[in-house]
């Protein structure tokens, strides 16, 4: 393609919808990074032991390898822009609820899914990217999201960093995750699909 690809990306009516692209996979990875590098000294500071702490880490590796395939399925079933905000949602919540410092038992199953709903959610929405772009500019499009979604990525660490120095509450420091999963929500619906690859295949088809 001619000129400059990214420029394909604003044309067509899917203006807002690269925005809203963008500002999801930032708040997605942001999430993603600041929970793998930081849950296990959060949890520390907490008052987990370190052992539990670790296991705190691995579990919420498996619920996003869990939530990756579940959401995977069942975005093909009723589309990815519904089971993304659902997922999200469930994520704020889920970390809201880990806030407050739950039995064991549930602290183990919550953190299960804050992985399913965040890591495992933006695998899904790869997928949801890729889609969304005409073949010809499909690699640009998934390109500049997870660019500007590693922004998000590199900053996060250093964000938790600087939360856990002043010394906030559990609270606080699991709010600082949970809002991102609900602006990412409100991104992901604001995507407009009547511009996407997909609704332009299927009114070919209908013209055929």
């Amino acid at each position: 393609m001619k000129g400059f690809p990214v420029k394909q990306l604003f044309k067509n009516g899917r203006t807002l919808s690269t925005l809203m692209f963008w500002i999801a996979f930032f708040m997605c990875l942001f999430v993603m990074y600041g929970l793998s590098t930081w849950l296990p000294k959060i949890m520390g500071g907490a008052g987990y032991e370190l052992g539990s702490s670790l296991t705190f880490l691995v579990l919420l590796n498996l619920g996003a390898v869990f939530g990756a395939i579940v959401g995977g399925k069942l975005a093909d079933r009723y589309g990815s822009k519904r089971i993304l905000v659902t997922f999200l949602v469930i994520g704020f919540i889920t970390l809201t609820m880990l806030s407050f410092k739950p039995s064991m038992v549930m602290l183990y199953i919550l953190i299960a899914i804050a992985g399913g709903t965040t890591t495992g959610t933006q695998i899904v929405t790869n997928a949801y990217v890729s889609q969304y772009y005409p073949n010809e500019i499909r690699s640009t499009g998934v390109g500049w999201a997870l660019g500007i979604g590693r922004i998000g990525g590199i900053l996060a660490p250093a964000f938790c960093g600087v939360l856990l120095d002043l010394k906030l509450s559990l609270q606080v420091n699991f709010l600082a995750f949970a809002i991102p999963c609900i602006i990412a929500a409100m991104a992901i619906w604001l995507i407009q699909d009547n511009f996407s690859n997909l609704t332009a295949n299927r009114q070919e088809k209908k013209l055929i």
